[in-house]
């Protein structure tokens, strides 16, 4: 008998599992590069006209609190708390109940956001007050944020629906269309910009008015697709229904737990508008080629892994869901190790080439650098929370991220504030990783008593490789990058120079790979293999 006949069952079913996992991942990766790639040229758009100017600042601080309640109520909590639901539905109930539920919600939700959007507006001064409390300083500034803020308080209605049809769509494993959107939402930005941003007295109103038009088209372009799935939009309100109000209960703690890097974020801003002008946008700028490196792979991962998760909780399969959570912790820090490196060593480089020009000069360059310099140390453990909380999500836990996200909060606060004396905006960055740090440790601690042992050697062994991996890329990078006064050369010279950089890191880190991480790189070879399961 041969060997892949005496192949045990379940290793082919965790094998199946892996592969689909990988599968799915990528198809949200590469609408999510494109996006990125989109937002590159937005933000590289609006450095050319808002730099970190008082517009600057005024239009970040506008777009944090719309973003936040979003990410909160929208894409957070709400899509945490509905996908183990409406899985265990689809699961246990007909199809006509399963409609009947996710056609309730969306209405629901609905009135909510109209309500919550209305409220938005008229109470804007109070948010921007105190959000911005830092602002009341210089002429102008603050009523330019409130104008900015009620522009764009109508996103948090539109994006909120759409996160949710996105987690309908994501629920049936179909994740391709709802990670497209976001390069709607960054070309209606562009195109306004392009269009209307020189020729405006004041173009940051063109870019908030931008934000709402790519809220619009991130609704209105999935819908279709829902429609096909069988979901028929009929008007009405139910917060009586069982499902609606077991979703409404977990999102409550939810909005708290899963949301607690963003809330942490809005906190920077707020402790950044007490500094020197430039620091709100700074944090921005920099946090934005964080999330370049957090979405091409992390944010991917996290999406896919909801409905895998919450389907092996509502097969009670606890086992398999420990070796999927050990798999992608050990994925998450092969591809996160490097990206974390190649930012310590290269972001003022970054920073320069992507967008010192316009209005954003040196001074711009060298806060926004510190800020990127700090942010790279949390990235591995912001992506290791991203894919620990969905485990607890799809267990229908939604209380412990809370408790966790309250001693994180505590601890950012604290930190920022004594970091800040001495570095300035980066000490805020600082705090921001650190404290992300404390949130995956803990999370961790706790999954396991949830959920039993897992094993963390074989996760510790596996990123100790990485790691070390990735130290000899730095190197190597940084002996390349000494050859060059990078801030001396044109424009193309500096492309082409970092260019050289990533891809010589990229080649040295994969040749350290096949010598001290084979073991890791085989399995996904293995992952990726052509060859059919049934065939295994």
């Amino acid at each position: 008998m041969s060997n892949v006949e005496t192949r045990p069952p379940l290793m082919m079913e965790q094998k199946d599992q892996n592969r689909r996992l990988i599968r799915s991942t990528l198809t949200v990766a590469a609408p999510t590069l494109l996006s990125r790639i989109f937002g590159y040229i937005r933000d590289m758009i609006q450095a050319f006209y808002l730099g970190t100017s008082r517009s600057a600042d005024a239009y970040t601080i506008a777009y944090v609190i719309p973003n936040l309640l979003r990410r909160l109520t929208g894409e957070g909590a709400m899509t945490a708390a509905f996908v183990p639901v409406f899985t265990q539905l689809k699961k246990e109930k007909k199809t006509e109940e399963l409609w009947k539920f996710a056609n309730s919600f969306f209405f629901d939700l609905t009135f909510i956001m109209t309500l919550l959007t209305v409220l938005g507006i008229v109470f804007s001064p109070l948010f921007v007050r105190i959000i911005a409390f830092g602002f009341k300083d210089v002429q102008g500034k603050l009523e330019l944020t409130i104008v900015l803020t009620r522009i764009m308080f109508p996103y948090i209605f539109l994006i909120s629906l759409a996160a949710l049809v996105m987690a309908i769509l994501n629920s049936f494993h179909k994740f391709f269309v709802p990670a497209f959107t976001p390069v709607l939402f960054n070309l209606s930005i562009i195109a306004l910009a392009l269009i209307f941003a020189g020729k405006a007295e004041e173009p940051a109103y063109v870019f908030a008015i931008g934000v709402v038009l790519g809220g619009l088209f991130q609704l209105a372009f999935q819908v279709p697709f829902l429609w096909r799935k069988g979901m028929r939009f009929k008007p009405m309100l139910s917060f009586t229904h069982p499902a609606v109000r077991k979703v409404g209960k977990l999102m409550l703690p939810g909005i708290f737990g899963m949301g607690i890097y963003q809330i942490n974020f809005a906190i920077s801003r707020m402790i950044a508008s007490l500094l020197e002008e430039g620091s709100v946008s700074s944090l921005y700028y920099a946090s934005r080629l964080q999330e370049l490196t957090l979405g091409l792979f992390s944010i991917a991962l996290s999406i896919a892994l909801l409905p895998t998760f919450s389907e092996l909780a509502a097969r009670h399969d606890i086992q398999s869901m420990k070796k999927t959570l050990v798999f992608a912790l050990k994925l998450i820090f092969l591809i996160t190790f490097p990206a974390t490196v190649g930012l310590l060593v290269l972001n003022q480089s970054i920073i320069q080439v992507l967008f010192q020009r316009g209005v954003f000069n040196a001074q711009s360059t060298s806060m926004s650098a510190s800020c990127l310099l700090f942010f790279a140390f949390g990235i591995p453990f912001i992506s290791g929370v991203k894919i620990i909380a969905p485990a607890f999500y799809s267990l229908k836990d939604t209380k412990t991220p809370v408790i966790v996200a309250f001693f994180v909060m505590l601890s950012y606060i604290s930190l920022s504030l004594v970091l800040m004396k001495p570095m300035r905006v980066g000490g805020i960055a600082l705090a921001l990783s650190l404290s992300s740090v404390f949130n995956f440790i803990l999370l961790f601690f706790l999954l396991e008593k949830k959920i039993g042992k897992v094993k963390k050697k074989e996760i510790i062994i596996s990123a100790f490789k990485s790691a070390i991996s990735a130290a000899g890329m730095g190197v190597a990078v940084w002996f390349f990058m000494k050859q060059f006064e990078f801030y001396r050369l044109i424009f193309e010279k500096k492309l082409g120079v970092l260019f050289a950089a990533i891809a010589l890191g990229i080649f040295v880190y994969v040749i350290l790979n096949l010598l001290f991480n084979h073991e890791d790189l085989r399995s996904l070879r293995d992952i990726f293999s052509k060859e059919k399961i049934l065939e295994e």
